[in-house]
């Protein structure tokens, strides 16, 4: 397969879904589970215990796993999700694992063959402009061959509507659980009850994913990652560098200034 002119990158409130050339396959383990996909050929992985590099078309990777992975072809799909979130859950559901699985200690690898139509919409999306729309529809099919249910969405309460607005309007704001409870005329701890409820992954998560995100918008639109880190809430740029590198096993400055370039869509 052709080399892609542009990495894609989409940003959604609880995962990350990555498309392009593979990243640097050293050793590392962050706080996301990771599904990983080879838009062609074979992935190959390795992790703490294991010597050699395993091969297989697909992966699945625990949060806190030890682990290298990287495409022979140089081209592959991964998809960062919360620890939290429903879609993950459903992938432990599907293939009976628990707290003590497998997933939690080593990767499960996978050896079946992409789908034809999974990879004739990766590629598609590698060639072409990808909307939030297109964006999410790609997600879930890659999401299917992990057997994710996919549900739908749901109402928001107006409360968390309300509390979601307030965020967004000013991101970079530091407001205790207190302060925010406060707006809903709740109890902190029913106001996180809820928010988890309602969205799938705590509110602390939420605000680190928003900020990520801004920092990422602002970094791609030309400010400084310096600039961009303290103007969305971090304490500065190594505050944030850690957290983006805890979370996708690459530090920030290597990523952005990858060779090719990057393409990113804030999806929601």
């Amino acid at each position: 397969m052709q080399v892609p002119n542009t990495n894609k990158f989409f940003v959604w409130r609880d995962s990350v879904l990555y498309l392009g050339k593979s990243f640097d396959p050293s050793l590392h383990h962050h706080n996301a589970v990771q599904c990983c996909i080879a838009v062609s050929g074979k992935l190959r992985i390795r992790w703490d215990g294991v010597e050699r590099w395993q091969t297989c078309t697909a992966a699945i990777i625990g949060a806190n796993v030890n682990h290298s992975v990287s495409c022979q072809d140089g081209l592959v799909c991964l998809i960062y999700l919360e620890k939290s979130s429903d879609n993950y859950q459903t992938i432990l559901d599907h293939h009976c694992l628990d707290s003590c699985c497998q997933i939690k200690k080593e990767p499960l690898l996978l050896s079946d063959a992409v789908p034809d139509d999974l990879s004739v919409s990766l590629s598609s999306c590698l060639s072409n402009n990808v909307d939030s729309v297109m964006a999410s529809i790609l997600k879930q099919k890659c999401l299917r061959l992990f057997n994710c249910y996919i549900s739908k969405v749901n109402v928001l309460d107006p409360r968390i509507s309300n509390l979601l607005n307030l965020l967004h309007d000013r991101p970079e704001r530091s407001l205790s659980g207190r302060d925010l409870a406060q707006t809903l005329n709740l109890s902190e701890s029913r106001m996180q009850h809820l928010f988890k409820q309602q969205l799938g992954i705590p509110i602390r998560r939420y605000l680190l994913w928003m900020r990520l995100r801004l920092v990422l918008e602002q970094a791609l639109a030309g400010a400084s990652l310096t600039d961009a880190a303290h103007q969305s809430g971090f304490a500065d740029s190594a505050h944030f560098s850690r957290t983006f590198k805890s979370m996708f096993g690459i530090a920030a400055s290597s990523f952005l200034s990858a060779k090719g370039g990057l393409e990113a869509v804030f999806c929601e």
